[in-house]
């Protein structure tokens, strides 16, 4: 089988070298799109000196849903693979992944950043409490039983990504992917991740209000009873 690796950055020249240093292990074997938003710091100049990987460039920042999208595609091969390039999740997941993926067939694999056991454990950040209640409110409305709707993490089939008909340009483009699959009763099968949380100061980009507009996708994609 054979894949392709999209990942959206925005401003993220402090750790842009490592990740392109944990990619260097995988560019001969799966094709990677990299899809620089608008980046305003030195994101654009280091990926200007490869040469071995896709880069779009959006002239201006367009938002994470608007450059998966676009890398979606773009992307050559029939599977794709979605991360995000800020290494809160290491690339040495990407083999587990694929291996659950090629053994589950006809089924889509997501990441997940805890265990069900330890999902309410470390509530002390905000982020974690709205994660939370999304992920209990996602499983309420679509009789799922997922522990990390919002993870980054994914690995799906190309034609059936495109025929999502994906519309959302921010954030929300992760709760309208498990959405639209958990409404066409597609299996979803979880693979454990090390997960790292940054910080504001460390360049994380989500932010609370974020979450608003997470919700207000999760409860229309489900209004609109969404069918392909």
């Amino acid at each position: 089988m054979n894949y392709s690796l999209i990942i959206p950055i925005y401003n993220e020249e402090k750790t842009l070298k490592e990740l392109l240093n944990q990619l260097e292990k995988y560019i001969h074997e799966i094709e990677i799109i990299i899809i620089n938003d608008g980046s305003t710091d030195k994101t654009k100049y280091i990926l200007d000196q490869q040469d071995k990987l896709k880069i779009i460039n959006n002239p201006y920042n367009k938002g994470k849903g608007y450059s998966l999208i676009s890398g979606i595609k773009l992307a050559a091969n029939e599977n794709i693979i979605l991360m995000d390039g800020d290494l809160e999740i290491d690339m040495k997941c990407i083999p587990e992944i694929i291996q659950k993926y090629e053994i589950e067939l006809d089924a889509i694999v997501v990441g997940s950043r805890w265990k069900k056991e330890s999902i309410t454990s470390g509530m002390t950040y905000i982020h974690n409490l709205g994660n939370y209640l999304i992920n209990f409110l996602f499983n309420f409305l679509y009789n799922t039983n997922l522990n990390d709707v919002l993870c980054c993490v994914k690995v799906i089939n190309k034609k059936l990504l495109m025929s999502l008909n994906l519309s959302s340009h921010a954030f929300s483009i992760e709760i309208e992917i498990m959405s639209k699959l958990a409404l066409l009763n597609k299996s979803i099968f979880e693979v454990d991740v090390i997960y790292n949380r940054r910080k504001k100061n460390e360049g994380k980009k989500l932010r609370i209000s974020d979450g608003w507009s997470i919700l207000g996708r999760m409860i229309s994609v489900k209004l609109n009873n969404y069918k392909t």
